[in-house]
């Protein structure tokens, strides 16, 4: 086996049982065929793939069938407490076959890892040395941040003092050796006096007793599981003599250790006992030969291209479903914004528009500028009694096409369109309605909505905006009552009050049927500070602006359905801050936040829709588009996605989850929110901290058998943005480049078979705002 002072690692083949104990953290990846590996707490059945890792000075017994092979890691205590200094308060321990769902691409790290260590100290070349600890490395760091379990030790005394925490540690370390309390103090620059009380005073027992029981542990372990001589163990755990050993065993346990050896090997049937040459031909050590290294290669597939893992924020979560206040899901109507209403007749908008209706529940149709632009052709002079061209031609082709999918209208009258010609303007809207009736049928068109709109700084005066609604309100309704009709109302959070001159509507609440309103979390922030405080003061913008525009109304006696017509979670104010800013759980937790406040969430359909002028560096913050450029989907598509595709009762919710009950089974949402300033995105070392990992179980479960689909969305698995920055070029994309952009660009879903009985758990490690979506789908 291939051994320096920092680890041990080569390919076994067990030919008879043996009796080991770990002197370090020990790892074992089975490469083939069945291994089993016995300690005192358990029996570990390893078949390739697996992985073991045993804490440190853990007495085991290994055997496998035929032609199995295993590799054996070890790295030394020394060695890992050198890098890790809190090593010896925690334990190392893990089997791969019985870890919770969520940990796959760690465990299959690990074994990456461990095959490069494997192969680079096989190696004869001087720079597989330095392959050789860099693999090193990245297994302790795995093991660091993902597989240690704090371990209080009734030995080691739990102390904030750094000097006896690190003299604590070397006695750990070299328990073995022929230590006194004279080496410590001089290491200490301390008198071995005042050594001996302040080590006394700080640990509650004297550094000899301390020492002596420490190496009592680990030749217990040694009597249990070791064939050696009494005065062979009494040596190697650091006493002087046999005697010496046996008088302080006796003290401590009120029995010698042959008494002990004798007792307790025949009540422990758990371990086999080694035969004479059991300690010489137990174990064959394996050269890696090429098929061997052709079977690790494939470990080297299951790793995908990422980000690599780092250590976060550790959370524990536990779901109880029993005894759970639940209440019915609601669904928000959606309205997708599309500007004027020509633009349907565009096949790239209709083929959103129809991917919005059949993937997130879009309603309605959004159109602003009713009557200019090229939507309504020019009245031609003819010498026809019955013209045969229409003025509506546009205009027929864009509604019948929205009347067979099922969608309606929803129309913002400005304030500005109608006061330039108000005359004329009343009077093509009384005949479009009346045409589009006697064309469409008044089903169709009495579903259709109309939003009054003036902007929040204007120059109307309160009486004119109200003359002009309610010459709107009476024209509409004395022709279909049932068109719902209402004011955008610009409310302003900072000042808890609408402006003076949108004051109006209070008087005419009887003649509104919705009140809408924008709210936009990107008016909050400043993006030119550093400061993380005033982003965290944005946070939930959305949802308080609107609680807050309940309570306004409310105070004015005014209960009518809220419509969030446009609205924004953070996002970057540039190109490349809004691309690298993944926001999908925002996104996602705004939504949940909302859904039982208001009626309608509105959304833009695109980029290029929304933006008119694509040339400027700084973008529009003021609404919330589904889709960028070539019918790429935008996170904003998929969170929304998720939020349609929930469904049933509502079981339990809180920050970061929600968990429903439908009639095939569960779903779960777990999500990552962090609210900062997007320019940080750009920065790798910064996001590490946002990240975090969750160990999630739920209780109460219907037991059965289970098919468990998850969706993981985040910066590296359905963000669009990545994959453009991936395969960009200076020379342009073509057609197949940017296909193959919109395909790659969605959640990644993984599908795994589960039996639950009333519980079951799993790790999830999410990503800065990523989303997880869990379904459980209840097999026949």
């Amino acid at each position: 086996m291939p051994r320096i002072k920092d680890y041990t690692i080569g390919i076994q083949h067990i030919k008879s049982p043996s009796s080991e104990i770990s002197v370090g953290t020990k790892l074992f990846f089975a490469i083939s065929n069945q291994i089993t590996i016995t300690t005192a707490e358990q029996k570990f059945t390893l078949q390739e793939g697996d992985i073991l890792i045993l804490d440190r000075h853990t007495p085991y017994t290994i055997h496998g069938n035929t032609n199995h092979s295993i590799i054996d890691c070890t790295i030394s205590d020394s060695f890992f407490a050198y890098y890790f200094e809190d090593y010896f308060s925690y334990s190392f321990k893990f089997f791969s076959k019985e870890s919770a769902p969520g940990r796959e691409h760690i465990v299959a790290s690990l074994r990456k890892s461990i095959t490069e260590l494997l192969v680079a100290s096989s190696a004869e070349k001087s720079a597989s040395k330095l392959d050789a600890q860099s693999a090193l490395f990245q297994i302790m760091q795995l093991l660091t941040r993902f597989f240690k379990t704090a371990k209080p030790s009734s030995l080691r005394k739990e102390t904030g003092d750094k000097r006896i925490s690190r003299i604590i540690r070397e006695i750990e370390e070299r328990f073995f050796e022929p230590l006194s309390l004279k080496e410590f103090a001089q290491k200490e620059f301390l008198s071995e006096a005042y050594l001996s009380r302040y080590f006394k005073k700080t640990t509650g027992v004297g550094f000899l007793h301390y020492l002596t029981e420490i190496r009592l542990k680990n030749a217990l372990q040694n009597l249990l599981y070791s064939t050696e001589s009494i005065t062979d163990i009494a040596l190697k755990n650091g006493f002087s003599s046999q005697k010496h050993f046996s008088e302080s065993f006796k003290a401590h346990f009120q029995i010698t250790p042959s008494h002990y050896r004798a007792k307790h090997h025949s009540e422990k049937k758990l371990f086999e006992q080694p035969s004479e040459h059991s300690f010489t031909k137990q174990i064959v050590q394996i050269e890696p030969t090429p098929d061997i290294l052709s079977q690790l290669s494939n470990f080297y597939q299951e790793i995908e291209p990422a980000r690599e893992l780092h250590a976060a924020p550790f959370e524990r979560k536990t779901i109880e479903l029993t005894n759970k206040t639940t209440y019915k899901l609601t669904k928000n109507v959606h309205i997708l914004t599309i500007g004027k209403l020509n633009e349907v007749l565009k096949e790239n908008v209709q083929t959103e528009i129809l991917t919005g209706r059949d993937e997130v529940g879009i309603n309605y149709i959004g159109i602003r500028h009713l009557f200019s632009g090229t939507t309504f052709l020019p009245d031609m002079e003819t010498d026809e009694l019955v013209p045969t061209s229409s003025p509506y031609a546009n205009a027929d082709l864009a509604l019948t096409f929205l009347k067979q999918q099922n969608l309606n209208l929803f129309v913002r009258l400005e304030y500005q369109d109608i006061s330039e010609n108000e005359e004329a303007v009343f009077k093509r809207l009384d005949h479009f309605l009346r045409h589009s009736v006697q064309v469409f049928g008044r089903e169709f068109v009495s579903k259709w909505h109309f939003m009054f709109f003036n902007p929040k700084y204007t120059s109307a005066e309160k009486s004119e905006l109200k003359r002009l609604y309610k010459k709107l309100y009476q024209l509409i309704k004395s022709l279909l009552p049932a068109i719902q009709i209402g004011n955008f109302v610009p409310f302003s959070l900072s000042k808890n009050a609408v402006p003076t001159r949108h004051t109006w509507f209070l008087d005419v609440a009887e003649q509104i049927d919705f009140v809408a309103y924008n709210a936009n979390q990107n008016e909050a922030v400043d993006f030119s500070k550093e400061d993380a405080a005033s982003f965290l003061l944005s946070e939930d913008y959305c949802l308080s602006k609107t609680l807050k525009l309940k309570a306004f109304l409310k105070k004015h006696h005014i209960n009518k359905p809220l419509m969030l017509v446009n609205w924004n979670t953070l996002t970057g104010n540039t190109r490349y801050t809004n691309g690298t800013f993944f926001r999908g759980a925002l996104v996602l937790k705004t939504m949940l936040d909302l859904t039982k406040e208001v009626q309608a969430l509105g959304f833009w359909i695109n980029t290029e829709l929304h933006e008119e002028d694509g040339s400027k560096l700084n973008i529009n913050l003021d609404g919330l588009e589904l889709f960028h450029f070539f019918n790429g989907k935008r996170p904003a598509f998929y969170a929304v996605k998720f939020i349609q595709r929930l469904k049933g009762t509502v079981l339990a919710k809180g920050n970061d989850y929600i968990l429903t009950c439908y009639a095939d089974g569960y779903q779960l949402i777990l999500f990552n929110c962090a609210t900062i300033n997007p320019r940080y995105s750009v920065e790798e070392e910064f996001l590490k901290t946002e990240r975090k990992e969750i160990h999630m179980q739920i209780k109460g479960m219907a037991p059965g058998e289970y098919q468990v689909c998850k969706w993981q969305f985040d910066r590296d698995n359905g963000a669009l943005y990545s994959k453009y920055w991936q395969l960009n070029s200076k020379h342009g994309l073509d057609k197949e480049i940017l296909d193959y952009i919109v395909d790659a660009s969605q959640p990644t879903l993984t599908v795994s078979d589960e039996v639950i009985s009333d519980d079951w758990s799993f790790y999830a490690y999410l990503d800065l705002n990523a989303i997880h979506f869990y379904e459980f789908r209840r097999t026949i």
